[in-house]
């Protein structure tokens, strides 16, 4: 198996986080008698292929490339003028 090439930065991937609450949502619902008791299982079973579907295009989504700021517009020096 081989890695992405910034596997290192597996932290920083918005798609981690995403991934991460798909993978914990069904054990906090099943374990919280209040999260059942405000998300019925229908909407739970909604919200899981939403959040997968976000998670991969966080993944295929370009992340952490930097856009250069604008160069600063100086006016051109002006010659004072004589009084």
């Amino acid at each position: 198996m081989k890695l992405v090439d910034d596997a290192r930065y597996w932290w920083k991937w918005h798609s981690t986080y995403v991934f991460a609450a798909l993978a914990v949502l069904p054990e906090v619902w099943l374990n919280s008698p209040e999260l059942q008791a405000l998300l019925p299982v229908w909407l739970v079973a909604k919200i899981a292929p939403v959040i997968g579907v976000l998670g991969f295009f966080l993944r295929i989504r370009a992340q952490g490339q930097r856009i250069e700021p604008p160069k600063p517009t100086v006016p051109p020096n002006e010659e004072p003028k004589a009084p």
